[in-house]
Formats: C-alpha cells, sequence, structure tokens
C-alpha cells in the first residue's frame, strides 16, 4: 500500500519504507486531496448513522450552498453524541474534483483529506493531548483543533505561508491569536527558517515533528505518514471507502479467489434430490397450517383475512378505542354510589350529590345533626375512596351544613 498527498504544488507519497516525490504507481493507494477547496461546516443531525445519514447531509448542504446533491462529495467526522442526536464535522468538496482525482490516481482504493492524515498522524505521535496543527501550506493553511486526541474543529484559510511572510499582522491576527496551547507546525512552511522564526515570535509553545524516516523534511511528510496508517484513523472521513476487491490482499490472491468462488458456487448447485423433496414438503405443511390459520382468523374477526399481521393489530387497536369509549376498564356507577350509600350513618341527612365516574370524583351536600356525625361518615368513605375532604360551610339552626368531596375509588372493601 502507499499514501499519496495530493498538495497544489506538490505530490508526496509514501510506502512504509520509502517516500518522495511525484507520482508512484501502486495497486492499492490512499489518496489525500489538497483542502484547499474542501468547505468545511459543523451541523446537528436527529440520526447518528444508517444508509439516510449521507443522503440527509447531502441535501442540507445542497440547501445551505445553493448547489445541486449531484454534484457534491461529502465526508464526515461524529463530534458528540446525545439522546437527540449527533454533532458533526463535515467536510463538502465539488464531485468533479473527486471524479478527476479518481481518473489520475485510478489505484487509489480510499480518497480522503490531506488533514485527515495530520490528525492520525498527530494521534500516532502524541496520543490524546491537546493541541493545535498548522499546516502552512504553498496555497493555504489549516488549522485542526485537536482535544484529548479527537479532532473538534478545522478551519482552513486561502492563503499560503508565502503570503503570511510578508503580512506579519494578518498571520499574527488572523491566525495565531485565536491558537492557545501547543501548536505544532507543519507543512512546506515549517521548512522555511525565516518563516518560522515569524511563526515563534508571536507563539509560546511549538513544536516541528522529526521522524524516522523522514527526518528533517517530516514536516513536509507528516499528512502522507498519517495517510499510510488511515486504517488506525478515529476519523475515517472519505469520498471513496476501501473495497476489498481493489485491496492488497485481492491483487496478490486474485486467481485463488477466483477458484475458491467457482468451487463454492458450483457446490452450492450440487443440492440432493432427497433435500429438494424434503424443502416441497416443509413448504406443503407450511402453507397448509397458514391456510387454517387464517380461517380461524376469518371467524374470529368476522371478515376476510389477506394480511393478519395487519389486520389483527388493526382490530385490537379498534377494541382499544371501544373499550375507551364505553369505560369498560373503569368501574359501574353503581359501585361508588353503593359505597357512599353504605357509609351514611345516623345524624347525616344527603341532599345532593354530583360527580363522575370518568374522574371518580364526587362531592356531597346535606345537614348533620353534630360535627360527631360528619366524622364517623368521613371514617366510612375513607374505606371506599382514597381522598375524603371535609367543608364546614355553615351552621343553620342546630343542625350543621356541609360539603364533602371523594375522589379515588378503591378496587375492593
Amino acid at each position: 500500500m502507499t499514501a499519496v498527498d495530493v498538495g497544489s504544488s506538490l505530490i508526496k507519497w509514501f510506502d512504509g519504507k520509502n517516500f518522495g516525490l511525484g507520482l508512484k504507481k501502486d495497486k492499492n493507494l490512499v489518496t489525500g486531496i489538497s483542502s484547499k477547496t474542501v468547505f468545511v461546516k459543523k451541523s446537528f443531525y436527529p440520526v447518528c448513522r444508517g444508509s439516510q445519514l449521507k443522503r440527509i447531509i447531502l441535501n442540507d448542504i445542497s440547501t445551505d450552498i445553493g448547489v445541486e446533491p449531484e454534484k457534491l462529495a461529502v465526508s464526515f467526522c461524529p463530534l458528540s453524541k446525545s439522546k437527540k442526536g449527533c454533532e458533526f464535522l463535515i467536510f463538502i468538496e465539488k464531485k468533479e474534483v473527486i471524479d478527476s482525482l479518481n481518473e489520475k490516481f485510478e489505484d487509489s482504493s480510499i480518497i480522503t483529506i490531506d488533514f485527515i492524515g495530520a490528525f492520525t498522524a498527530a494521534s500516532l505521535l502524541y496520543g490524546e493531548e491537546d493541541l493545535t496543527i498548522v499546516d502552512f501550506g504553498a496555497s493555504k493553511t489549516a488549522i485542526l483543533t485537536i482535544k484529548s486526541g479527537k479532532l473538534k474543529d478545522v478551519e482552513i484559510v486561502r492563503t499560503g505561508f508565502s503570503f503570511l511572510k510578508e503580512n506579519e499582522k494578518f498571520l499574527r491576527e488572523r491566525i495565531l491569536s485565536k491558537i492557545s496551547g501547543k501548536i505544532v507546525v507543519i507543512g512546506g512552511g515549517a521548512l522555511d527558517s525565516e518563516f518560522i522564526e515569524l511563526v515563534k515570535k508571536n507563539t509560546k509553545y511549538l513544536d516541528i515533528p522529526n521522524i524516522e524516516p523522514f527526518g528533517k523534511e517530516t514536516p513536509l511528510y507528516f499528512s502522507v505518514f498519517g495517510l499510510y496508517h488511515f486504517r488506525k484513523a478515529t476519523c475515517k472521513a472519505s469520498f471513496k471507502e476501501f473495497s476489498l476487491f481493489s485491496s492488497e490482499f485481492f491483487s496478490k490472491h486474485k486467481s485463488s479467489l477466483r477458484i475458491f468462488g467457482i468451487i463454492l458456487i458450483v457446490s452450492s448447485l450440487l443440492i440432493t434430490v432427497s433435500q429438494f423433496l424434503s424443502y416441497l414438503y416443509e413448504k406443503r405443511n407450511y402453507e397448509l397450517v397458514s391456510k387454517e390459520y387464517r380461517k380461524e382468523l376469518e371467524k374470529i374477526l368476522g371478515e376476510k383475512v389477506l394480511a393478519p399481521e395487519i389486520q389483527v393489530s388493526q382490530k385490537l387497536s379498534t377494541f382499544k378505542e371501544l373499550g375507551s369509549f364505553l369505560l369498560v376498564d373503569k368501574p359501574s356507577i353503581l359501585f361508588p354510589l353503593s359505597k357512599i350509600s353504605r357509609s351514611v350513618v345516623k345524624g347525616i341527612n344527603v341532599l345532593k350529590l354530583e360527580g363522575s365516574i370518568v374522574s371518580e370524583s364526587f362531592q356531597i351536600y346535606g345537614y348533620a345533626d353534630k360535627e360527631e356525625s360528619i366524622k364517623k361518615f368521613t371514617d366510612n368513605l375513607l374505606k371506599y375512596f382514597k381522598k375524603v375532604n371535609t367543608h364546614k360551610i355553615k351552621k343553620v339552626g342546630s343542625r350543621i351544613q356541609f360539603l364533602i368531596s371523594a375522589s379515588g375509588v378503591k378496587k375492593s372493601d
């Protein structure tokens, strides 16, 4: 396998041992396109995975930037997950750019973005350390924010280090002033000593990586090193995904796999007569049982059954609605009335009773000879109702006019 970093001015490659500039033929390439024209956006969606996610993102981005979905290629990395959905870091490029690259590097099994390689390399070298990678390229500057070893944000500034070298104020205010903590500088700009002195002048914690076999040229090959280790990446955003039939394993063992496939197909066709007859017998039994099952359902439902799984559930739903309407799950009105009647004691005269069986609440109006009679009455009501409240209205002569509310019918005595 060979990794290729297609920069705007240089093409870098690395095959695990050797590295260099220019095109390198290989049957299995991991290609990183230049992020110069890549559009980056953060978005939240109610779905986190599945076949529809990419289509949802495409339609959303298409509406956002006013370009037809068919003309766009998208890739994305998950940032966070919640009960309501997921937040993604989305990368958009014109499909024609990906198609032209696919033609130029026809052996590419994966097409991703150069900064995905830079992030992967940083994960391998710096672990879960918080840092910012700044890729000072010839025509663009990519700023990658990494927290606890995870890619959190990407910003692309459409200008290279040559311009920044001549415009220190722009470099300081537009890029460096927004970065805090450790900065890892890569790209062609990291090899320009004058430019690096300018960067050091405006930063506190700066690191320029140096790993084998690249040595001092590590900043230039940092992204392609990460692309070579793409399968170890925690963010595998790609415009063209890995295919088994384009893999190095398939290429090496193509003839053996073809022979094995032919043997597998032929063996699958050699089904014995007994197995076939057994299949027909079981199929006939299933059809007979299915036919009897539908007949019994038709007797119960009173209608012709064509789709049991739909019609049965519909009928159950109808029964539930009917039961709710008829209050079949509620006790009879006679039940609470009998309990109120049974609770009346000597000295209590009930004049009026109002209430609802649906809400299971009742109001009792009347007269009592004395307060002791009201207490006995409410004590009896508490045997049959969950909540009983007494309201004294006024004393009329020698009697007490009252209102008692009772609610929550108890199911048993």
